[in-house]
Order: C-alpha cells, then sequence, then structure tokens
C-alpha cells in the first residue's frame, strides 16, 4: 500500500514538473543569437538619426540592397562575420548618437571624430564590452562624463576632446585598467582631479587642457610609471612639482601645464627625466632660477618657461640642447646677456626672450641660427647695432626687437629677408633711410612696425607695391616729403600710421587726396597721420572710408576748412580725433549717426555756432572735448543724457545762459571743465552728486550766490577751481571733508572764512 503511494506521489511530481517545464517554454522570451542583420540594424539607427550629411556619404552608402561590410567607415571581422568598427570621423556630420549603438556587440572600434554631433552619450554604449577604442574628438557633445567606463574592461583608448562636457571627472575614470590613452581636453570639465586616476597603471597619455580643473595635481599620477605625456594646460591648478618626480616617471616625454596658478621652483631633477621632448610650465608662478641640468636632456626639443617670475641668467649649459626646437622664457625678469651658446643651437626655429632685463649686443654668431623662423626679443636692454648676419636667418618669418635700444642705420640685409611676413623695430634709436625697392626685398610682408625711432628720408612709392601688408606703422621717426600718393594700393590693409612725421601730401588741389585713394582698402579699421604738416582740406571722399573704419586720428596737422558732412557715414568709428587744426564752419549734424563713437576731440580749432543736440544722440560717447573754439549759445540740456559720459570740456568758447540741471545728474562724471565761457546762475546743490569727480573747473565765468555746502560730498576731487566768478557768502566747513584735494582755487570772489 505504501509502494502504491509512493509512485502515485511520483507521478503528480512528474507531471507537475512538465506542466512547469511547458510554462516556462510559452511565458520566457526566446533569446535569438545576434547576426550580422542585427548590426545592420543598429547602424540604420544612426542613418536616421542624422541631420546633416554634407557629402551624401550614409544617404547614398548605407543602403538595404547592400552588405553591411561594405558600407563606408564600417569594418567586419574575419572570423565572425560581425561588425568590428565604425568610423565617421571627418565627414561633418550633425544629428545625435542613438542607443541603439549598444547592440554591435563585437565592436572594438568606436571614431565619430571631427563632427558636428550634439546632445549626450548614451547609456546603452555601456554594452559594448569589446570596445578598445572610442574617439567622439571635436564634436558639440554634452552633458557629464560617462559614469559607467567600468562596464569596459577592454577599453585602451578614450578621447573625447574639444566637446561640451561638464561636471566633475568621476572616479570611475579609473576603472578600465587597460586605458593607455585619456584625452579629456578643451571641454568646461570642473572639480579636482580624482586621486583615483592613478589606479590606472597602464596609462601612456593623459591629456586634460583647457578645464576648469582646480586643486592639486594628485600625487598618484606621478607614479604612473608608464606615463609618457601629462597635459593639463589652461586649468586653475595649484601646488608645485614634487622633487622627485622624475624617479617615477622615467619613460615621461612630454609635461604640459602651462597656464596654472602652480608656484615654488622648477625642479633641478628634472634632467633625471632623460626621455623628455617636451617642457611647458609658461604662465603660472614658478620662482627661482632655471636649471642649468635642463642642459643634459639631449632629446629635448621644446622649452617653454615664459610668464613666470624667474630670475638669473640663461644657463650657458641651455647650448647644449642640439635638439632644441622652440625655447620661450618671455615675461620673466632673466638679466644679463644672451649666452653665446644659444647661437650654436642649429636646430632652433622658435626663441622668445622678450619682456626681460637682457643686456649686451647681438654677436655675429646669430648667423648660426639658419632655422630660426621667429624671433622676439621686444623690451629688454640690448644695444649695439643690428648685425648684417641676420640675413644668414634666411626662413626667418617673424623679427621683433621692439623697446630696445639699438643704433645706428637699419642693414640692407635685414629689408632683403624674403620670407619675412612680421618685422618690427619700434621705440629703438634706429636712423637712416628705407630702401627704395622695399617691395622687392619684402615680398611677403605683411606687418611693419617702425615707429619711434629716427628714421629719416621719404617713404619709397614702393611700398605700395606691397600687396600683402595689413599693418604700417611709421609713427614718430623724421619722415619727410609726400605721403605715398596710391596707398590705395594696399587693399588689404588694416591700420596706417604715419603720425609725428614731416610729410605732407602730394596735390595740385588744397585736398588730402591721398585719403581718396585709401578709400580702395575696405579693410581698414584704423588710420593715424596727424603731427604732420599736411597742410590741406579733407575731402568728402572721406566718407567713403571702410565702413570698418574704428579710429581715425587727424590731430594736429593744419588741417583747414569745414568737417564735411560725408564724415557721418563712417558708422564704426569709436574715435575721431582732429583736434589742434585750423577747422572752421560747424559741426556737422551728420556726426550725430556715428552711434559707437565713444571719443570725440575737436578741440584747438576755430570751429563756431551752437553745440548741436544731435551729439546728445550719441549715447556710448565717453570722452567729448570741443574747448578752445568760438562756440556760443547754451550748453544743450540733453548732454545731461549721455550716462556714459565720463570727460566734458567746453572751455575757453563764448558759452552763455546757466549751466543745465541735467548736468549735475552724471554721477560717474571724472572730469568737468565748463571754463572760461560766460555761464551765469548759480552752482546747485545737485554738485554734490558728482561723487566720482577727480577735477572740476568752472572759473572764468559769470556764476553768482554761494558754493552749496553739498560740494563737501565730492571726496574724491583732486582739483577744484572756482575762481574769477560773482560767488559770495562763506566757504562751506564741508569742504574739510574733500580728503582728496590737491589742487582748490577759490579766487577773485567775494567769499569769507578760511579753507579747511
Amino acid at each position: 500500500m505504501a509502494k502504491t503511494w509512493c509512485y502515485k506521489m511520483l507521478a503528480c511530481i512528474l507531471l507537475l514538473l512538465q506542466i512547469m517545464s511547458s510554462y516556462c517554454l510559452i511565458s520566457a522570451p526566446v533569446k535569438y543569437p545576434t547576426t550580422l542583420e542585427t548590426d545592420k540594424s543598429a547602424l540604420l539607427a544612426p542613418k536616421s538619426h542624422i541631420t546633416l550629411d554634407p557629402h551624401n556619404i550614409l544617404a547614398q552608402n548605407w543602403t538595404n540592397s547592400s552588405s553591411v561590410c561594405s558600407w563606408i567607415g564600417i569594418t567586419c571581422g574575419l572570423r565572425h562575420n560581425r561588425v568590428t568598427a565604425v568610423n565617421l570621423s571627418y565627414m561633418g556630420l550633425s544629428g545625435t548618437i542613438p542607443p541603439q549603438l549598444g547592440n554591435l556587440s563585437f565592436l572594438v572600434s568606436l571614431d565619430f571624430s571631427f563632427n558636428l554631433f550634439t546632445g549626450v552619450l548614451p547609456q546603452q554604449l555601456s554594452s559594448l564590452h569589446r570596445l578598445k577604442f572610442i574617439s567622439f574628438r571635436v564634436n558639440k557633445l554634452s552633458g557629464e562624463i560617462l559614469l559607467w567606463l567600468d562596464y569596459l574592461p577592454k577599453l585602451e583608448h578614450l578621447s573625447l576632446r574639444n566637446n561640451n562636457f561638464t561636471g566633475f571627472i568621476p572616479s570611475s575614470v579609473s576603472n578600465p585598467t587597460n586605458l593607455q590613452f585619456l584625452d579629456f581636453s578643451s571641454n568646461s570639465l570642473q572639480g579636482v582631479i580624482p586621486q583615483e586616476l592613478g589606479k590606472l597603471h597602464n596609462l601612456k597619455n593623459l591629456y586634460m587642457e583647457y578645464n576648469h580643473l582646480s586643486g592639486r595635481i594628485p600625487s598618484s599620477i606621478f607614479n604612473m610609471s608608464d606615463l609618457k605625456a601629462i597635459a593639463f594646460t589652461g586649468n586653475e591648478l595649484i601646488g608645485s612639482l614634487p622633487s622627485d618626480m622624475c624617479s617615477y616617471l622615467p619613460f615621461l616625454q612630454g609635461i604640459h601645464l602651462s597656464s596654472n596658478k602652480l608656484s615654488g621652483e622648477i625642479p633641478s631633477n628634472l634632467s633625471e627625466c632623460s626621455q623628455l621632448q617636451l617642457i611647458s610650465l609658461s604662465y603660472n608662478s614658478f620662482s627661482g632660477h632655471i636649471p642649468r641640468e635642463i642642459g643634459s636632456l639631449k632629446f629635448l626639443q621644446t622649452l617653454y618657461l615664459g610668464g613666470n617670475n624667474l630670475n638669473g641668467v640663461i644657463p650657458f649649459e641651455i647650448g647644449n640642447l642640439q635638439n632644441l626646437a622652440q625655447f620661450g622664457i618671455e615675461q620673466n625678469q632673466i638679466t644679463c646677456t644672451i649666452p653665446l651658446s644659444i647661437f650654436n643651437i642649429s636646430s632652433l626655429q622658435v626663441l622668445l626672450l622678450n619682456q626681460n632685463h637682457l643686456s649686451g649686443s647681438f654677436p655675429k654668431d646669430m648667423g648660426n641660427l639658419t632655422k630660426l623662423k621667429q624671433l622676439d626679443i621686444l623690451n629688454n636692454k640690448l644695444t649695439g647695432s643690428l648685425r648684417r648676419e641676420i640675413d644668414k636667418m634666411y626662413q626667418l618669418d617673424i623679427l621683433i626687437l621692439d623697446s630696445n635700444s639699438f643704433i645706428g642705420f637699419i642693414p640692407l640685409e635685414l629689408f632683403n629677408m624674403s620670407n619675412v611676413r612680421v618685422l618690427s623695430l619700434t621705440a629703438n634709436s634706429l636712423s637712416g633711410g628705407l630702401p627704395i625697392n622695399l617691395d622687392m626685398g619684402l615680398p611677403a610682408i605683411e606687418i611693419l612696425y617702425l615707429g619711434g625711432n629716427y628714421l629719416s628720408g621719404s617713404i619709397p612709392d614702393s611700398i605700395t607695391n606691397c600687396s600683402k601688408l595689413r599693418i604700417l606703422e611709421l609713427s614718430s621717426n623724421n619722415f619727410t616729403g609726400f605721403v605715398p600718393y596710391f596707398l590705395g594700393n594696399l587693399r588689404i590693409l588694416e591700420r596706417l600710421s604715419i603720425s609725428d612725421n614731416n610729410l605732407r601730401t602730394e596735390s595740385t588741389s588744397s585736398e588730402l587726396s591721398f585719403i581718396t585713394s585709401l578709400t580702395n582698402c575696405q579693410s581698414l579699421n584704423r588710420l593715424s597721420i596727424g603731427g604732420n604738416p599736411l597742410d590741406g582740406i579733407i575731402p568728402a571722399s572721406i566718407g567713403n572710408l571702410s565702413t570698418s573704419l574704428q579710429n581715425l586720428f587727424a590731430y594736429n596737422c593744419k588741417i583747414k576748412g569745414i568737417i564735411p558732412p560725408d564724415i557721418g557715414n563712417l558708422s564704426s568709428l569709436v574715435t575721431l580725433s582732429l583736434f589742434e587744426n585750423e577747422l572752421s564752419g560747424n559741426i556737422p549734424p551728420t556726426v550725430s549717426h556715428m552711434h559707437k563713437l565713444q571719443g570725440l576731440g575737436l578741440h584747438r580749432n576755430n570751429l563756431r555756432g551752437s553745440i548741436p543736440e544731435g551729439l546728445c544722440d550719441l549715447e556710448k560717447l565717453v570722452v567729448l572735448s570741443l574747448s578752445q573754439n568760438n562756440f556760443f549759445g547754451r550748453i544743450p540740456e540733453c548732454l545731461g543724457n549721455i550716462t556714459s559720459l565720463r570727460y566734458l570740456h567746453l572751455d575757453s568758447n563764448m558759452l552763455t545762459s546757466s549751466i543745465p540741471s541735467s548736468m549735475w545728474h552724471l554721477t560717474n562724471f571724472l572730469y568737468l571743465n565748463l571754463s572760461s565761457n560766460s555761464l551765469s546762475g548759480f552752482i546747485p546743490p545737485e554738485i554734490g552728486n558728482l561723487v566720482s569727480a577727480n577735477t572740476i573747473d568752472l572759473s572764468m565765468n559769470h556764476l553768482s550766490d554761494s558754493i552749496p555746502s553739498t560740494i563737501g560730498n565730492l571726496i574724491s576731487l583732486s582739483g577744484l577751481s572756482l575762481a574769477h566768478n560773482l560767488l559770495e557768502g562763506s566757504i562751506p566747513e564741508s569742504m574739510g571733508n574733500m580728503i582728496s584735494l590737491v589742487y582748490i582755487d577759490l579766487s577773485y570772489n567775494n567769499l569769507s572764512g578760511s579753507i579747511f
């Protein structure tokens, strides 16, 4: 009986298991194996997410009728015949990254570099466990850095450079332990660099430049023995470099740490990083001397130490770096002479020594630098003459020797350097003239700065054939003769300065005809011709100058006649300086069209008439100077509405009536001069509103009544003149509060009491 019962129980159990098994087969989802068709579907998703395909590469090539493995940018593996690589780089594509890419289960390499993809990276990419290479470099992707990197155990290369990623660097970035290349540069990442990065023992290249990272560089990074390049340029990192860093980084080839807030001394044992090819520590706060031990780094090609607080001398041992191509120590406090050993580095291409305290003269050996392309020694204390041997630097592209004490003639050899684009010799004591065939010797010249010397003779007409010239600066010399008439041949000219010479205009008429020629220069944004005896009339063609013209300086050059109404066409003008001339007539109403004007200087002319109310339309005006003319009538009330106004010079005219009440509401006024007119009325209490004022001069008028006590509010005032008026009463005691006052004149009034 018991045996029968057992058999029945066993039968029931078997039946139950069979039922459960059938149920599971019905209800459980069937997992089909992925195939190449799966990959095809996953890839057609990116195609549907692309909004711009400028070359129609995907539209014409990625079709259902062709094999996935033949599509452009797709690579399939031979073993499984599955998609192993997707490379859509440099195609100019726009769109978003679709989550379906996570279905490419055999994918090893994913490269969407140099496109215009936006949006965030989908979480589904974490399913691609075989991935070794990921690059979304140079796109417009956003969001935070991936938190699921630990799902990609085989990852070796990750580049998200040049995107819009934000937030912090997650500590999970250290989980793909096979990672060899990591680049998060040129994003908007912030916060500190996680200490966990030091766990990436296989990492060879680490780039996190141009973000907003702060704090110290984690010490763990200096323990990554395979590291070849470390790059944190353009962040806000603090601290110093460990003195023993090279003990742990024997293979280090590049240190990119410029533009941070690092301090301390440069470790002398950098020489122990014997494989170093690049050291870039510029624009930090490093102090002390340049370590002479650096001279033993025989593979070093780039050494940038500029923009720090380094002092002492350039070590002679630097000359041992026979592979050095770029050397920059600009903007430091380096003294003494340039060591002769520097001029024996035949590989040198860039030499930046500007803004130091270097002295001495150029040696003949400078001609050894035959590969030099850029030489900048601006703002030092170098003396002597320029060497003729400079022409042996036949590859020179940029030569900047400004603000030294060089003397003598400019060697003709310098004007025969056919590759030079930028030549700048400003603010020296050079003399002599320019060669007549300037265009033949400098065919590539784009920027020519020769101002602030003692150069003489005429400006050669051949300069108008230097067709690539964009900037011509010849001001503050002793040039004579005529302004070259055909300056308009320089059609791409952006800046022209010939001011403060002894130049005249060549014309059979009385007009400044070279201005008409300059109307061909439609990129001109700065024109400075002041300080020359031009002795002519402004032509109406001035209104045809470039619409890009922002600065026009024609002061003290004996200009006669009227200001032509056409000048109002210069709608981009920011500064107009016509002071100290012989201009007559009225200010043309068209000046009101210059809505970007910030500075208007017309003082010391023979202008007359009333001050036009059209000036009140210049809402960005900061400086208005009309002094020493013959203006009469009222000061326009609306001038007080120009809230940007800081400096107002209306002195030495024939202005009458009272000072407009609106004037006292310009609380940001710095300088007010209404002296030597015939203004009447009284000084109102509102004068106390001008709390920012530095100088107020109301002398030589007919102002009456008492000085208001509110004048004591002007605690920033350093100069005050109320002399030669009709003021009366007692001097306010509140003037004792004017603690910044240096100069005060209350003479020739009817005042009583003491000052202070």
